[in-house]
């Protein structure tokens, strides 16, 4: 069965599409929108005019006192960059020439500028104190700012008529950056920011959802290239927070050169992880394997831009356009490396030259825009913003693509195991019948001959113990115990295969006759060792049992009491509550307290050389029996196996078949 499903080309447009749709109308339509906002100095009547302080490190009284003509007028056509110093004044004259109050908002249009200070003075009354010094900055925490997040605003009020010079101090490591503008209504610039913060945090959170869905797959399947991805895919989304100044957001201040740092770290990270990225999931190394160790080089080329980030001192700038350029020319490379597998049939390439592609698509007019049009650089932002998260996405489905034909192949595999499990299941079953017909035919055949031989063996070993017994001398006594001790040996195994076998005759027997045959056969050998061996039976006591079973374990019971007694080994034969206990003890040492553990958990006793079959007969026969075979030490010391049997009641029927 082919589990192989075509893939769903219309999905894996639809969903890029629809990205691509709500994020630029979010970013860029619906919190792109600033109306109300007047570029400065415009047509507000308001006058922009600034002065460079290259070191000399003024005052507000100090730059009040300057001449006229120290200050340079400025149209506000773009951003406004200072030269070589680190310090810019600018004066602003507000004027309010409508009959009605305005509460606005004076803003630069730059998020990044460490400190900035503002002062408000009306000029009419220059001995009043001005207002201020009001703070704000990426270096200024939220409880000291005038209006708390990323933007640099500070609110103010004009009265009708009214006019109102303002002095702005603004400080940054490298260079500050300055696009002043003016919201008359407080209020649509709140508004304009409540669609900022609400559209970048659905972008930062759809990041973060994205990177959390990956760094689960990863920690589910452990692929390298899914690792590598999830390491770029982290790396974009810190570059994107910073680079969208959304620390001050939260509160936390970071100002030059911190920020420029982590920005450049950030950069030459995603270099080497998209590197790395590719390299995997290309599969460069078997396919491209001089290509694979070029894009090896670049990678530690960028590791080596990542140490140098946190190891160089930041006496210039110059890190920063060397890690960007170095961005660019990764992706510009591994467009072409994509478009190179592609062409030798690595379909997964695809994903690469598309997502590459939509990214360059938004890049281009983010560059055009950020060297000849600077008033549209925040617009040209949000449109990388929407690139960078198109490539994230498609480079998300790249992964889950591959992630699914490896499932599908996973699939497929299992099911031709299957197949071929089914298909020899008959097979093998067919011959485990047959292995298990030929080892239960050996083993009947094995026990048939231990039966065969043994009563080979028992005619004439009996002949020769009788034959011993009824002579005289050292000799005759040594033969007759060998010859009875070979018979008991052989009437075991004769026995042990009996049992193997499960076979039973079930009969009522008088007691009599299950422990006289035993002591008839140990008399002889009492008598030799001077051992007394009393016997118990009482009389018109019957048990219905099997009566060789009884028989050969009384006689190793009994056979066992010899060996171990010292005077004496009693048989007793007792009746109580429809039961008859049998029990023969000795006068010997006790038993042993591992061989009575044993006894007592219903385990076996190992065969040896030396201990024979006798004991771990005795609990055969019992387990076949159904019975207990117990052990305790007796009133008088030594030791007492017993058991006990169901007593029979015997009928004029019974009686007649026994007799």
């Amino acid at each position: 069965m082919n589990f192989q499903r075509p893939t769903p080309w219309l999905a894996f447009a639809a969903v890029p599409l629809i990205v691509v749709l709500a994020l630029g109308w979010l970013l860029l339509g619906y919190a792109g929108h600033r109306h109300g906002v007047v570029p400065l100095p415009g047509t507000t009547g308001f006058t922009v005019e600034h002065l460079g302080d290259a070191g000399e490190g003024r005052t507000l009284r100090e730059v009040e006192a300057l001449p006229p003509d120290a200050w340079t007028p400025w149209t506000g056509d773009n951003y406004h960059v200072v030269g070589p110093s680190q310090v810019l004044w600018l004066r602003v004259v507000l004027r309010n020439n409508s009959a009605s109050e305005l509460r606005g908002i004076l803003e630069n249009d730059d998020y990044f500028a460490d400190r900035v200070e503002l002062w408000v003075q009306e000029p009419s009354s220059p001995a009043v104190q001005p207002d201020g010094p009001w703070l704000s900055g990426e270096g200024v925490a939220n409880v000291d700012k005038r209006v708390a997040g990323r933007e640099i605003a500070f609110p103010v009020t004009l009265e009708p008529a009214a006019v109102k010079v303002a002095y702005l101090r603004l400080e940054n490591h490298f260079r500050p950056f300055v696009r002043l503008v003016w919201w008359p209504d407080a209020g649509a610039f709140h508004e304009s920011r409540s669609r900022d913060g609400m559209a970048e945090g659905i972008y930062l959170g759809g990041l973060l959802a994205l990177l959390g869905y990956n760094v689960l797959l990863w920690l589910r399947l452990r692929q390298p290239d899914m690792g590598w991805y999830v390491l770029y895919l982290g790396s974009v989304a810190a570059f994107m927070f910073l680079a969208r100044a959304q620390l001050p957001a939260l509160g936390l201040p970071l100002a030059s050169p911190g920020l420029e740092t982590v920005l450049t770290l950030m950069m030459a990270l995603n270099g080497l992880f998209l590197t790395q990225f590719a390299r995997s999931f290309l599969e460069l190394k078997t396919s491209f394997p001089k290509m694979d160790r070029c894009m090896q080089g670049w990678a530690a080329l960028m590791l080596v831009a990542a140490v140098a980030t946190l190891t160089t001192p930041w006496a210039s700038t110059s890190w920063l356009p060397f890690v960007t350029l170095s961005s660019g020319l990764t992706h510009t490379g591994l467009l072409a490396v994509a478009l190179s597998a592609w062409h030798a049939r690595k379909w997964q390439a695809r994903f690469f030259v598309l997502s590459f592609g939509c990214l360059f698509a938004s890049s281009l007019p983010m560059v055009a825009v950020w060297f000849f049009e600077g008033l549209l650089r925040d617009v040209a932002m949000r449109g990388l913003m929407v690139g960078s998260a198109l490539e994230m996405l498609l480079l998300s489905l790249a992964v889950a693509d591959r992630f699914a034909r490896a499932q599908t192949q996973l699939v497929e595999e299992t099911e031709q195991r299957r197949m071929i499990e089914e298909a020899y299941a008959d097979e093998l079953e067919e011959e485990v019948r047959e292995r298990t017909r030929e080892l239960q035919a050996a083993n009947n055949d094995k026990d048939r001959m231990l039966s065969v031989i043994g009563h080979d063996l028992r005619g004439p070993l009996t002949g020769l113990m009788r034959s011993a017994e009824r002579a005289s001398g050292e000799f005759s006594r040594d033969a007759s115990r060998t010859s009875r001790a070979l018979l008991l040996m052989i009437e075991d195994l004769v026995l042990w295969a009996r049992l193997r076998a499960a076979k039973q005759a079930v009969s009522v027997h008088p007691a009599a006759s299950l422990v006289g045959p035993a002591v008839a056969l140990h008399e002889s050998l009492a008598e030799q060792a001077d051992i007394v061996l009393l016997q118990e039976v009482p009389e018109e006591v019957w048990v219905e049992t099997d009566l060789v079973l009884v028989q050969t374990l009384v006689r190793n019971l009994l056979a066992n009491a010899l060996k171990f007694a010292m005077t004496r080994v009693v048989l007793k034969v007792e009746t109580s509550d429809g039961k008859v206990r049998f029990t023969v003890g000795n006068d010997g040492p006790a038993l042993s307290l591992e061989v009575a553990a044993r006894l007592a958990a219903d385990l076996d006793e190992p065969v040896t050389a030396t201990s024979g079959m006798g004991l771990r007969l005795c609990r055969e026969i019992c387990r076949a029996l159904e019975i207990k075979l117990e052990s305790s030490i007796g009133a008088e010391g030594g030791t007492e196996f017993s058991f006990t049997l169901k007593q029979a009641r015997l009928t004029s029927t019974t009686e007649e078949e026994t007799s």
